[in-house]
Protein backbone atom coordinates (compact mmCIF):
# COMPACT_ATOMS: atom_id res chain seq x y z
CA UNK A 1 0.00 0.00 0.00
CA UNK A 2 1.03 4.11 -0.31
CA UNK A 3 1.59 4.89 3.16
CA UNK A 4 0.09 8.93 2.84
CA UNK A 5 2.22 11.54 5.01
CA UNK A 6 1.72 11.66 8.69
CA UNK A 7 -1.14 13.95 9.96
CA UNK A 8 -1.05 15.09 13.05
CA UNK A 9 -4.17 15.70 14.44
CA UNK A 10 -5.07 18.22 17.55
CA UNK A 11 -8.91 17.66 17.35
CA UNK A 12 -10.48 20.27 19.75
CA UNK A 13 -10.57 23.25 18.76
CA UNK A 14 -10.84 23.01 15.35
CA UNK A 15 -10.33 26.08 13.32
CA UNK A 16 -11.95 27.42 10.88
CA UNK A 17 -14.92 25.75 11.28
CA UNK A 18 -13.70 22.14 10.44
CA UNK A 19 -15.38 19.30 12.08
CA UNK A 20 -13.25 17.22 13.84
CA UNK A 21 -13.54 13.41 14.36
CA UNK A 22 -14.88 12.95 18.13
CA UNK A 23 -17.72 11.37 19.87
CA UNK A 24 -19.98 14.53 19.94
CA UNK A 25 -20.03 17.56 17.08
CA UNK A 26 -23.60 19.14 18.97
CA UNK A 27 -24.55 19.61 22.09
CA UNK A 28 -26.43 16.18 23.33
CA UNK A 29 -29.76 15.77 23.64
CA UNK A 30 -30.79 14.82 27.07
CA UNK A 31 -34.05 14.16 26.59
CA UNK A 32 -33.62 11.81 24.01
CA UNK A 33 -35.49 8.33 24.05
CA UNK A 34 -32.55 6.81 21.88
CA UNK A 35 -30.36 7.06 25.32
CA UNK A 36 -33.09 4.82 26.90
CA UNK A 37 -32.31 2.19 24.61
CA UNK A 38 -28.42 1.64 25.10
CA UNK A 39 -27.27 -0.12 28.77
CA UNK A 40 -25.36 2.52 29.70
CA UNK A 41 -24.23 3.42 32.89
CA UNK A 42 -22.37 7.10 33.43
CA UNK A 43 -18.61 6.50 33.37
CA UNK A 44 -16.60 6.57 36.64
CA UNK A 45 -14.41 8.94 34.54
CA UNK A 46 -14.47 11.78 32.38
CA UNK A 47 -13.16 10.94 28.81
CA UNK A 48 -11.32 14.12 27.52
CA UNK A 49 -11.19 14.13 23.47
CA UNK A 50 -9.94 17.37 23.25
CA UNK A 51 -6.13 16.48 22.76
CA UNK A 52 -6.28 13.09 20.26
CA UNK A 53 -3.55 12.73 18.06
CA UNK A 54 -3.68 10.23 15.36
CA UNK A 55 -1.33 9.31 12.06
CA UNK A 56 -2.55 8.74 8.72
CA UNK A 57 -0.74 5.17 7.57
CA UNK A 58 -2.98 5.05 4.47
CA UNK A 59 -3.81 6.33 1.27
CA UNK A 60 -7.17 8.68 2.15
CA UNK A 61 -7.60 9.32 -1.98
CA UNK A 62 -7.25 5.13 -2.87
CA UNK A 63 -10.53 4.40 -0.44
CA UNK A 64 -12.18 7.30 -2.11
CA UNK A 65 -12.18 6.14 -4.98
CA UNK A 66 -12.36 2.10 -4.35
CA UNK A 67 -15.54 2.47 -6.35
CA UNK A 68 -13.52 2.85 -9.53
CA UNK A 69 -11.60 -0.43 -8.84
CA UNK A 70 -14.55 -2.98 -9.81
CA UNK A 71 -14.82 -0.82 -13.61
CA UNK A 72 -10.84 -0.23 -13.72
CA UNK A 73 -8.98 -2.34 -11.69
CA UNK A 74 -5.34 -1.44 -10.33
CA UNK A 75 -2.37 -3.30 -11.50
CA UNK A 76 -1.76 -4.10 -8.20
CA UNK A 77 -4.97 -5.73 -7.03
CA UNK A 78 -5.45 -9.42 -6.27
CA UNK A 79 -9.54 -10.32 -6.50
CA UNK A 80 -10.71 -11.80 -3.65
CA UNK A 81 -12.76 -15.36 -4.75
CA UNK A 82 -15.92 -15.24 -2.25
CA UNK A 83 -17.76 -18.11 -2.42
CA UNK A 84 -22.15 -17.64 -2.09
CA UNK A 85 -22.34 -19.50 1.53
CA UNK A 86 -19.75 -16.55 2.44
CA UNK A 87 -21.48 -13.85 1.08
CA UNK A 88 -24.59 -14.93 2.84
CA UNK A 89 -22.71 -15.29 5.92
CA UNK A 90 -21.40 -11.67 5.85
CA UNK A 91 -24.93 -10.32 5.00
CA UNK A 92 -26.55 -11.99 7.89
CA UNK A 93 -24.37 -10.67 10.14
CA UNK A 94 -24.30 -7.52 8.97
CA UNK A 95 -28.35 -7.06 8.78
CA UNK A 96 -27.76 -7.82 12.69
CA UNK A 97 -26.12 -4.90 12.94
CA UNK A 98 -28.70 -2.18 13.21
CA UNK A 99 -30.95 -4.11 15.56
CA UNK A 100 -28.09 -3.84 17.76
CA UNK A 101 -29.16 -0.47 19.20
CA UNK A 102 -32.70 -1.90 19.87
CA UNK A 103 -31.55 -4.50 21.75
CA UNK A 104 -29.40 -1.76 24.21
CA UNK A 105 -26.20 -2.70 22.54
CA UNK A 106 -24.29 -1.33 19.90
CA UNK A 107 -22.63 -2.69 16.35
CA UNK A 108 -19.23 -3.72 17.13
CA UNK A 109 -17.73 -0.96 15.24
CA UNK A 110 -18.97 2.00 17.63
CA UNK A 111 -17.48 2.37 20.94
CA UNK A 112 -19.85 2.41 23.51
CA UNK A 113 -18.51 5.75 24.44
CA UNK A 114 -19.87 6.89 21.69
CA UNK A 115 -23.39 5.66 22.63
CA UNK A 116 -23.03 6.44 26.94
CA UNK A 117 -24.99 9.00 28.40
CA UNK A 118 -24.38 12.77 27.44
CA UNK A 119 -21.26 11.69 25.27
CA UNK A 120 -24.13 10.47 22.35
CA UNK A 121 -23.69 12.25 19.68
CA UNK A 122 -26.35 13.59 17.23
CA UNK A 123 -25.62 11.62 13.97
CA UNK A 124 -25.60 8.19 16.25
CA UNK A 125 -28.33 9.43 18.20
CA UNK A 126 -30.52 9.63 15.15
CA UNK A 127 -29.34 6.58 13.70
CA UNK A 128 -30.32 4.71 17.16
CA UNK A 129 -33.79 6.29 16.65
CA UNK A 130 -33.96 5.40 13.47
CA UNK A 131 -32.76 1.99 13.54
CA UNK A 132 -35.94 1.14 16.11
CA UNK A 133 -37.80 2.28 13.21
CA UNK A 134 -36.17 0.21 10.66
CA UNK A 135 -36.46 -2.78 13.32
CA UNK A 136 -40.07 -2.31 13.67
CA UNK A 137 -40.97 -1.72 9.66
CA UNK A 138 -43.64 -3.48 8.43
CA UNK A 139 -44.58 -4.72 4.63
CA UNK A 140 -46.49 -1.84 4.64
CA UNK A 141 -44.47 0.66 5.89
CA UNK A 142 -41.28 -0.62 4.58
CA UNK A 143 -41.31 1.92 1.41
CA UNK A 144 -41.97 5.04 3.94
CA UNK A 145 -39.29 3.74 6.28
CA UNK A 146 -36.61 3.21 3.26
CA UNK A 147 -37.06 6.55 2.28
CA UNK A 148 -36.87 8.22 5.30
CA UNK A 149 -33.39 6.68 5.62
CA UNK A 150 -32.31 7.93 2.58
CA UNK A 151 -33.68 11.51 3.50
CA UNK A 152 -31.40 11.20 6.19
CA UNK A 153 -28.26 9.81 4.84
CA UNK A 154 -28.28 12.77 2.19
CA UNK A 155 -28.82 14.99 5.70
CA UNK A 156 -25.16 13.51 6.98
CA UNK A 157 -23.72 13.34 3.56
CA UNK A 158 -24.08 17.18 3.06
CA UNK A 159 -23.61 18.17 6.75
CA UNK A 160 -19.91 16.87 7.53
CA UNK A 161 -17.37 13.74 7.83
CA UNK A 162 -17.08 13.20 11.73
CA UNK A 163 -16.32 9.52 12.53
CA UNK A 164 -20.11 9.42 13.97
CA UNK A 165 -20.88 10.23 10.28
CA UNK A 166 -19.51 7.69 8.84
CA UNK A 167 -20.52 5.19 11.24
CA UNK A 168 -24.26 6.30 11.13
CA UNK A 169 -24.11 6.65 7.28
CA UNK A 170 -22.65 3.11 6.93
CA UNK A 171 -25.39 1.68 9.19
CA UNK A 172 -28.29 3.43 7.17
CA UNK A 173 -26.78 1.64 3.91
CA UNK A 174 -26.41 -1.80 5.69
CA UNK A 175 -30.73 -0.92 6.42
CA UNK A 176 -31.12 -0.17 2.57
CA UNK A 177 -29.48 -3.45 1.88
CA UNK A 178 -31.75 -6.24 0.63
CA UNK A 179 -32.85 -9.38 3.40
CA UNK A 180 -31.43 -11.54 0.59
CA UNK A 181 -28.34 -11.18 -1.84
CA UNK A 182 -30.66 -12.30 -5.16
CA UNK A 183 -33.16 -9.42 -4.36
CA UNK A 184 -31.07 -6.92 -5.77
CA UNK A 185 -28.52 -4.16 -4.01
CA UNK A 186 -28.57 -0.31 -3.02
CA UNK A 187 -27.40 2.77 -5.43
CA UNK A 188 -24.07 2.71 -6.73
CA UNK A 189 -24.11 6.40 -5.41
CA UNK A 190 -25.07 5.47 -1.50
CA UNK A 191 -21.48 3.96 -1.89
CA UNK A 192 -19.76 6.18 -3.37
CA UNK A 193 -20.50 8.65 -0.97
CA UNK A 194 -19.79 5.90 1.98
CA UNK A 195 -16.43 5.56 0.10
CA UNK A 196 -15.89 9.32 0.49
CA UNK A 197 -16.75 9.35 4.47
CA UNK A 198 -14.16 6.56 4.63
CA UNK A 199 -11.69 8.30 2.78
CA UNK A 200 -12.31 11.31 4.49
CA UNK A 201 -12.05 9.67 8.12
CA UNK A 202 -9.10 8.19 7.43
CA UNK A 203 -7.35 10.99 6.27
CA UNK A 204 -7.80 12.17 9.99
CA UNK A 205 -5.64 9.38 11.44
CA UNK A 206 -5.66 6.05 11.35
CA UNK A 207 -3.23 4.83 14.17
CA UNK A 208 -1.64 6.37 17.65
CA UNK A 209 1.38 7.59 17.43
CA UNK A 210 2.29 5.50 20.29
CA UNK A 211 0.96 2.76 18.40
CA UNK A 212 3.54 2.94 16.38
CA UNK A 213 6.41 2.79 18.49
CA UNK A 214 5.06 -0.20 20.35
CA UNK A 215 4.25 1.80 23.62
CA UNK A 216 0.92 2.78 25.33
CA UNK A 217 -1.29 5.28 23.96
CA UNK A 218 -3.78 7.75 25.94
CA UNK A 219 -7.16 5.98 26.29
CA UNK A 220 -9.07 8.27 24.63
CA UNK A 221 -7.14 8.87 21.73
CA UNK A 222 -7.12 4.70 21.02
CA UNK A 223 -10.72 5.07 20.86
CA UNK A 224 -10.84 7.01 18.21
CA UNK A 225 -8.74 5.15 16.38
CA UNK A 226 -9.85 1.47 17.39
CA UNK A 227 -13.21 2.51 16.10
CA UNK A 228 -12.31 4.31 13.16
CA UNK A 229 -10.25 1.20 12.16
CA UNK A 230 -13.26 -0.81 12.66
CA UNK A 231 -15.79 1.08 10.68
CA UNK A 232 -13.25 1.06 8.10
CA UNK A 233 -12.87 -2.67 7.62
CA UNK A 234 -16.24 -2.75 8.17
CA UNK A 235 -16.90 -0.50 4.88
CA UNK A 236 -14.64 -2.39 3.22
CA UNK A 237 -16.50 -5.69 3.52
CA UNK A 238 -19.64 -3.90 3.29
CA UNK A 239 -18.35 -2.80 -0.28
CA UNK A 240 -17.65 -6.60 -0.63
CA UNK A 241 -20.97 -7.39 -0.37
CA UNK A 242 -22.69 -4.93 -2.74
CA UNK A 243 -20.41 -5.84 -5.62
CA UNK A 244 -21.26 -9.32 -4.74
CA UNK A 245 -24.78 -8.79 -4.98
CA UNK A 246 -24.09 -7.14 -8.30
CA UNK A 247 -21.57 -9.22 -9.95
CA UNK A 248 -18.92 -7.02 -9.67
CA UNK A 249 -15.50 -8.54 -8.54
CA UNK A 250 -13.93 -7.50 -5.21
CA UNK A 251 -10.15 -6.85 -4.49
CA UNK A 252 -8.41 -7.07 -1.73
CA UNK A 253 -7.97 -3.42 0.08
CA UNK A 254 -4.19 -2.95 -0.29
CA UNK A 255 -4.92 0.31 1.16
CA UNK A 256 -5.76 -0.88 4.21
CA UNK A 257 -2.99 -3.33 4.80
CA UNK A 258 -0.85 -1.75 7.62
CA UNK A 259 -3.65 -1.14 9.97
CA UNK A 260 -3.81 -2.82 13.31
CA UNK A 261 -6.52 -5.47 12.53
CA UNK A 262 -9.26 -4.99 15.53
CA UNK A 263 -8.43 -5.49 18.70
CA UNK A 264 -8.98 -7.58 21.87
CA UNK A 265 -12.32 -8.06 23.53
CA UNK A 266 -10.84 -7.06 26.76
CA UNK A 267 -9.54 -3.72 25.35
CA UNK A 268 -12.70 -2.57 23.48
CA UNK A 269 -14.98 -3.31 26.33
CA UNK A 270 -12.58 -1.67 29.26
CA UNK A 271 -14.83 0.38 31.10
CA UNK A 272 -12.07 2.23 33.05
CA UNK A 273 -8.66 3.77 32.24
CA UNK A 274 -7.28 1.44 34.71
CA UNK A 275 -8.72 -1.48 33.28
CA UNK A 276 -7.80 -0.99 29.98
CA UNK A 277 -4.26 0.67 31.21
CA UNK A 278 -3.72 -3.15 32.41
CA UNK A 279 -5.05 -4.61 29.55
CA UNK A 280 -2.72 -2.60 27.25
CA UNK A 281 0.08 -3.33 29.60
CA UNK A 282 -0.35 -6.97 29.04
CA UNK A 283 -0.90 -6.63 25.71
CA UNK A 284 2.37 -4.88 25.28
CA UNK A 285 4.29 -7.52 27.35
CA UNK A 286 3.15 -10.48 25.03
CA UNK A 287 3.21 -9.02 21.72
CA UNK A 288 7.49 -8.65 21.44
CA UNK A 289 6.66 -9.02 17.75
CA UNK A 290 4.19 -6.25 17.16
CA UNK A 291 0.32 -6.06 16.64
CA UNK A 292 -1.15 -8.33 14.38
CA UNK A 293 -1.91 -6.65 11.09
CA UNK A 294 -5.14 -6.94 8.91
CA UNK A 295 -2.70 -8.00 5.99
CA UNK A 296 -1.14 -10.60 8.24
CA UNK A 297 -4.70 -12.64 7.36
CA UNK A 298 -4.32 -12.09 3.69
CA UNK A 299 -2.69 -14.91 1.67
CA UNK A 300 0.98 -15.69 2.67
CA UNK A 301 3.68 -17.30 1.36
CA UNK A 302 4.33 -20.79 3.17
CA UNK A 303 7.15 -19.29 4.94
CA UNK A 304 5.17 -16.38 6.04
CA UNK A 305 2.25 -18.49 7.09
CA UNK A 306 3.92 -20.66 9.14
CA UNK A 307 5.99 -17.44 10.66
CA UNK A 308 2.79 -15.62 11.63
CA UNK A 309 0.32 -18.67 12.79
CA UNK A 310 1.36 -17.98 16.42
CA UNK A 311 0.45 -14.75 15.90
CA UNK A 312 -2.62 -15.12 14.45
CA UNK A 313 -3.60 -17.86 17.22
CA UNK A 314 -2.83 -15.45 19.89
CA UNK A 315 -5.26 -13.06 18.77
CA UNK A 316 -7.98 -15.04 17.99
CA UNK A 317 -7.64 -16.14 21.71
CA UNK A 318 -8.76 -12.56 22.61
CA UNK A 319 -10.55 -11.31 20.14
CA UNK A 320 -14.47 -10.14 20.02
CA UNK A 321 -17.34 -11.32 17.84
CA UNK A 322 -16.14 -8.72 15.09
CA UNK A 323 -12.34 -9.58 14.53
CA UNK A 324 -13.62 -13.76 14.55
CA UNK A 325 -15.92 -12.78 11.96
CA UNK A 326 -13.23 -11.20 9.58
CA UNK A 327 -11.29 -14.08 10.64
CA UNK A 328 -13.77 -16.85 9.06
CA UNK A 329 -14.04 -14.50 6.36
CA UNK A 330 -10.86 -14.11 5.30
CA UNK A 331 -9.81 -18.02 6.16
CA UNK A 332 -12.93 -19.48 4.31
CA UNK A 333 -12.27 -17.06 1.18
CA UNK A 334 -8.91 -17.78 0.61
CA UNK A 335 -8.32 -21.67 2.23
CA UNK A 336 -11.26 -22.37 0.28
CA UNK A 337 -9.29 -22.00 -2.72
CA UNK A 338 -5.80 -22.36 -1.71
Amino acid sequence: FIASPAVHLDLYPKPNNQQADSLSDEPPNNHSSASSYIKSTQPSETLDFSHVQLMCTVDAHRIRVRWLESLLPSIDQRPKPFQPATMSFVASIFKSYPGMFVDGGCPPFVHWSQVTGEATCQPLENCMNMARMWAARTVGSADMVQEVIQQEMKRLFEKGNLLATFQAYLLYAIMLFPSTISAGSIHQDVMMRLQELAGDAAGRGTICYAEMESTRPDWESWIIASAKRRTLFAASLFDNLVNFSQGSPSFVAVELAGLPAPASKTLWNARTRQCWNQAYNRQLSHCGDGELLISDLWPQSEANSEALQPKIDRWLSSVDEFGMMLYAVTAHTYNHNG
